[in-house]
C-alpha cells in the first residue's frame, strides 16, 4: 500500500533518531516544504489568505473577468481597454504571489545561513567539548513506499540552547519542527516533540521556548495542547489584510 495515501501509519513503523550527514538532502526538502511550499506551511497559508480572503483580490478577479469579456465581446475600439484591464489584473496577482513567495524563500535562506546548511556541524559540534552536550537534531523516518527495504525522512525537529550563566538557567529552544504534509495528523510531530522534551530533561534543562507564527495554525494547534503562550511580536510582512506575528510559547520541565 502507498504510504502517502494510507490513512493510518503504524506507530512502530516510525523511527525517531538523531540526524546523520546522509539525511541532509531529505531534511532540506522537509524544511523547504514545511516552511514555503507544503499544504499548511506558512507560505501556503499566506497565499491562500491573500488570494481567497482579501477584498482587493476579489476586485482583481472581477476586473480580469470584465476585461476578458470586453476584449472578447465589445466593439474593436474597446478591445484594447479590455485587454489592458485583464493584463493589469494578472500583473497585480503575480506581484502579490511573487512578494509572498520571495518573503518565505528569504526566511528559508536565513535558516540556511544560520543552522540548516550544515546541520551536523551546528547541532553536534559540541558533543566532544561539553560534558553534557545540549544541541541536537532528530529526524522521523518511515519505511519507503518507493524502495523495498529502504526508508525516508518525513519530519524533523531541533533543540538549540542558550548558554547558562550565573544568573540565568539554561533555556532550550525547540526549532525546525516540520512534518511533510502527506504524513501529518499521524502523531509524528508529537513523537518528535516528546523525544526533544525527554532529551532536554535528561540534560537538566528546566525550561523550553519556541517561536511560531499566526500563519501556522496547524503548528499552533499542536503547541496549544501543552505549551503556554508567552508573548507576541509584530513583523513587517502581511498577506492580504492579515499581518504576520511571531508568537512565543514556553514550557516548564
Amino acid at each position: 500500500m502507498d504510504l502517502e495515501r494510507s490513512p493510518l501509519l503504524p506507530q512502530d513503523s516510525i523511527l525517531i533518531r538523531q540526524f546523520i550527514p546522509a539525511d541532509a538532502p531529505s531534511v532540506l526538502k522537509v524544511y523547504f516544504t514545511g516552511l514555503v511550499d507544503g499544504v499548511d506551511s506558512a507560505g501556503h497559508f499566506a497565499v491562500v489568505r491573500a488570494f481567497l480572503h482579501w477584498i482587493p483580490m476579489y476586485l482583481a478577479y472581477m476586473l480580469l473577468l470584465c476585461g476578458g469579456a470586453t476584449y472578447s465581446l465589445a466593439p474593436r475600439n474597446l478591445q484594447l481597454f479590455g485587454l489592458a484591464t485583464a493584463l493589469l489584473s494578472c500583473a497585480f496577482m503575480l506581484f502579490i504571489y511573487y512578494r509572498i513567495r520571495t518573503t518565505f524563500i528569504t526566511y528559508y535562506r536565513d535558516g540556511l545561513r544560520n543552522d540548516m546548511l550544515d546541520v551536523n556541524s551546528y547541532y553536534h559540534s559540541d558533543d566532544e567539548k561539553a560534558e553534557r552536550p545540549t544541541r541536537c537534531f532528530w529526524v522521523a523516518e518511515i519505511p519507503s513506499a518507493n524502495s523495498k527495504g529502504g526508508s525516508e525522512v518525513v519530519g524533523c525537529v531541533a533543540l538549540d540552547c542558550s548558554p547558562k550563566t550565573d544568573h540565568e538557567p539554561m533555556v532550550g529552544e525547540l526549532r525546525r519542527l516540520f512534518v511533510l504534509p502527506a504524513y501529518r495528523k499521524r502523531g509524528i510531530g508529537t513523537m518528535l516533540m516528546r523525544t526533544l522534551i525527554s532529551y532536554a530533561k535528561d540534560k537538566q534543562i528546566r525550561s523550553l521556548r519556541l517561536e511560531t507564527t499566526n500563519f501556522q495554525p496547524v503548528a499552533r494547534e499542536l503547541y496549544n495542547r501543552n505549551w503556554t503562550y508567552y508573548s507576541t511580536r509584530d513583523s513587517d510582512f502581511g498577506a492580504g489584510d492579515m499581518k504576520m506575528n511571531f508568537i512565543e510559547y514556553r514550557l516548564s520541565l
